[in-house]
C-alpha cells in the first residue's frame, strides 16, 4: 500500500477538540486532514522546485485546484501568437497530475524530462503536452475503484482506529449499493443514487461517491440527490427498566452457570459496559476504545469522571455522570472488573478488533433478554438531562454531541410519558415558587408588624 508517505505526513497533524458528532462536526474534521495535506504537498511543491532551479532546469510546478501543472517557457502552440512578437511563450501544462504527494513525485520526473527535451531543442507539441486526453473514468469500474479504495481515502485521512471504522463502514456501503461490474462515470453515479430510496442509505452512498467523484474529478451536485432524514421511533427505557436490566445478567449467569462453557464469565465485563453506558450516556465504543481506567480509579478524581480517548468519534472528552448514585449501584468502581475491562481492551490493536468487541457487547443485550439496545441507554441519558434541567450546552457537551443533534434528533424521542414528567415536574416547581412567594410576603409583613410593635413597646418603655 502506497499511504505510508501520507500516513508520515500526518504525524504532526493534532485535530481541533470538538464534541459535534453530526455529519457537519465529522466534515470539519476531515476537512481539517485535507487542509493539512495540502499543506504537507506545498511544503515539498516548494522542496521540488528548489532542487529543478539547482540543476537549472527550465521548468517548475505549480499547483493549480487539485492538479500540479508544469510552468516553462516553450515554442509557440500551433495557432497561438505573442503579442511581443516572439516565438515562445509561458506556458502551465496540465498533465493530469494530482495534486497529491504521488502525483508531486510524477510531476517533478516530468519536469525533468520536459527540461531535457527543451535544453536540446526538441520539445515539440504534441497530444500530451496539448492536454487532449481522454476522460479518466472512461475505462474505470467500480470494482477498481473498490479494490485501490483504502489507498485513496488515506490519502487525505489520519489512520487510526477511528478513521479505519470510518473506511470499514464505507467499503460495506461501496459493496451494497454500487454494482461493481459497471463504468464509473458521472451517469452511473447518479442513476446508482436515485435508485436508493432509504435516506439515511442514500446519504451514505452520497459520502462513498463524493470520495470518488473527487478521485476522479467527476463533477455532481449532490444537494440535489439528498433524501430528508426520517428518524425512527424508539421505546426508550425509564430508569426502573434500566435498573432491571443490569440485574438481568446476573439472571442469566444464575441459570447457565451449570454449562460448561469457558467464556460465560464474560458477563461480569459486560455488565459492567451496561452500567458505564447507563451511568454516563458513552457510545459502546468510547467504552472499549482506550478506557483510563487508572483514571476511573484514582483517588485525583473526586468527580467520578469517565475519560474519553481521543480516537472516538468526537475525540477526547472527560464525562460527568448523569446519575451519579448508580456508580455505587451498578459497582462501577469494582476493581476486579476494571481490570478484566482493561486487559480485555488491551489486546485490541485495530478497527476489526475493536468493532468484535463492540458487536459482542450488543449480542450480551440480546442473550440476557433486553428488549433495548446499547445505544438506547445514551439516548436515554439525553432524554434524562432534559427532565433533569440540565442546560443543554452541558448535556450535549457530556454527551459528545452538537446542541443541533441533542434538540432536533433525541428530543423526537421525548415520548408522552417523558413529557407528563417534565410539565408535572415543571408544574410542582411553579406551585413550589408560589408557595415560597407567599410565604415571603406573610414574612415580610410580619417582620413590619413586629418591627411597628417594638417600636410602640420602646416609646411606652421611656415615657414611665
Amino acid at each position: 500500500m502506497k499511504a505510508d508517505i501520507y500516513q508520515e505526513a500526518f504525524k504532526d497533524f493534532e485535530s481541533s477538540a470538538t464534541t459535534d458528532g453530526s455529519y457537519l462536526g465529522i466534515n470539519k474534521a476531515r476537512l481539517e486532514q485535507e487542509a493539512h495535506m495540502r499543506m504537507k504537498v506545498e511544503e515539498k511543491l516548494k522542496e521540488a522546485n528548489l532542487r529543478l532551479k539547482e540543476i537549472k532546469a527550465k521548468v517548475s510546478l505549480t499547483m493549480k485546484g487539485n492538479a500540479i501543472q508544469l510552468r516553462a517557457t516553450l515554442p509557440l502552440k500551433p495557432g497561438d501568437t505573442n503579442i511581443r512578437g516572439r516565438k515562445t511563450k509561458q506556458y502551465q501544462i496540465s498533465l493530469n497530475i494530482p495534486a497529491n504527494l504521488d502525483g508531486l513525485k510524477t510531476a517533478e520526473e516530468e519536469a525533468y524530462e520536459l527540461s531535457r527535451l527543451i535544453s536540446r531543442k526538441c520539445f515539440q507539441w504534441n497530444d500530451k503536452y496539448l492536454g487532449r486526453k481522454a476522460d479518466k473514468s472512461i475505462d474505470i469500474t467500480f470494482k477498481e475503484i473498490y479494490d485501490n479504495f483504502e489507498d485513496i481515502f488515506f490519502k487525505t485521512r489520519k489512520k487510526d482506529i477511528k478513521s479505519e471504522h470510518t473506511l470499514s463502514e464505507y467499503k460495506k456501503v461501496f459493496k451494497r449499493e454500487f454494482k461493481l461490474d459497471l463504468i464509473v462515470n458521472k451517469s452511473n453515479i447518479e442513476f446508482t443514487l436515485k435508485e436508493i430510496d432509504s435516506s439515511s442509505k442514500r446519504f451514505q452512498a452520497i459520502k462513498v461517491a463524493s470520495i470518488i467523484c473527487k478521485y476522479l474529478e467527476i463533477d455532481i451536485d449532490f444537494k440535489k440527490f439528498k433524501l430528508p432524514i426520517k428518524v425512527k421511533k424508539r421505546d426508550i427505557p425509564q430508569d426502573n427498566m434500566i435498573i432491571d436490566g443490569f440485574y438481568a445478567f446476573e439472571k442469566y449467569y444464575e441459570s447457565n452457570k451449570h454449562k460448561k462453557n469457558p467464556y460465560l464469565n464474560t458477563y461480569l465485563m459486560y455488565k459492567l459496559a451496561y452500567g458505564l453506558i447507563a451511568t454516563y450516556g458513552l457510545r459502546p465504543r468510547e467504552v472499549f476504545n482506550q478506557p483510563d481506567i487508572d483514571w476511573f480509579i484514582s483517588e485525583d478524581n473526586i468527580d467520578n469522571t469517565w475519560k474519553v480517548h481521543n480516537d472516538n468519534k468526537t475525540g477526547a472528552r472527560e464525562v460527568l455522570p448523569f446519575i451519579p448514585e448508580w456508580i455505587e449501584l451498578f459497582d462501577l468502581k469494582n476493581k476486579q472488573l476494571l481490570k478484566m475491562l482493561k486487559q480485555r481492551t488491551d489486546k485490541i490493536k485495530s478497527c476489526s478488533q475493536l468493532t468484535i468487541i463492540v458487536d459482542k457487547n450488543s449480542q450480551w443485550f440480546k442473550r440476557v433478554g433486553l428488549e433495548f439496545k446499547p445505544y438506547d441507554l445514551r439516548h436515554a441519558c439525553a432524554i434524562r438531562a432534559h427532565l433533569q434541567g440540565i442546560p443543554i450546552k452541558a448535556a450535549a457537551d457530556n454527551l459528545g454531541h452538537s446542541i443541533e443533534m441533542h434538540t432536533k434528533v433525541y428530543q423526537k424521542w421525548f415520548s408522552l410519558e417523558n413529557r407528563k414528567k417534565a410539565m408535572k415536574t415543571a408544574l410542582n416547581e411553579k406551585e413550589e415558587l408560589e408557595m415560597l412567594r407567599e410565604k415571603n410576603i406573610y414574612l415580610q409583613n410580619k417582620v413590619e408588624y413586629l418591627t411597628v410593635e417594638l417600636e410602640k413597646y420602646k416609646f411606652e418603655k421611656m415615657i414611665r
